[in-house]
């Protein structure tokens, strides 16, 4: 009953959830155009992708969030409902990573459309900026950039509805068999305190009893 009673709360909460707000979008990275001579990092799409990497891992390290992003699953889906991620897109397995796309993949959830936006449009321009100021520190000339554009071009900001009555179903469940382990093993737990007290009581008797033979 008290793991019943704990857990009513969080059944109820999961009940009256609503949903939230999301959006994606790629940051594509071009190589320049032509033999790019004035551009140490080349014209071929490998470069670009290593760029693109480098781009993501600096900027990672500027919102303080270095965990990799997953491609497996929308933000959404894993139950987060305010915060982002990015990262550049695998299309490797479960055991190893493969990048084949120049691109950084921005995902954004929150619980106003008016959120996602905001912080949408701030990762894209840390991103770009990033892009453009690691060059310039390199010495490129500007011709000679490896450029960046949206994919697509106006994220679309998407309302993704909550399934309150399998949440809530989820938890009931998971209450019932937490209850149900719980009485077992206070039901354990008393049968051996039970069964040590006895043994308690009959060696007290047995000491007793061989005290008053010995008298």
């Amino acid at each position: 009953m008290a793991v019943m009673a704990l857990m009513v709360p969080a059944v109820m909460h999961a009940a009256g959830a609503t949903g939230v707000y999301w959006s994606k979008v790629d940051v594509v990275f071009y190589p320049p155009s032509g033999a790019a001579g004035g551009n140490p990092l080349r014209a071929d799409s490998q470069a670009t992708i290593h760029y693109a990497a480098m781009v993501e891992r600096l900027v990672n390290g500027e919102g303080g969030d270095t965990e990799p992003g997953t491609t497996s699953a929308d933000l959404y889906g894993t139950g987060i409902r305010n915060g982002y991620s990015v990262y550049v897109p695998s299309s490797g397995g479960q055991w190893q990573s493969s990048f084949d796309r120049s691109a950084i993949t921005v995902e954004v959830v929150a619980e106003t459309r008016d959120d996602v936006s905001r912080v949408l449009t701030g990762i894209v321009d840390r991103i770009e900026r990033t892009a453009a100021e690691r060059q310039e520190a390199l010495g490129v000339i500007p011709k000679s950039y490896i450029t960046t554009s949206l994919s697509p071009g106006v994220p679309e900001i998407s309302y993704q509805p909550a399934q309150p009555a399998y949440a809530a179903s989820a938890l009931a469940v998971l209450a019932v068999g937490l209850a149900l382990g719980a009485a077992g093993l206070a039901d354990r737990l008393s049968t051996h305190v039970a069964g040590r007290r006895g043994q308690l009581r009959h060696a007290v008797t047995a000491a007793r009893d061989r005290t008053e033979v010995r008298s």
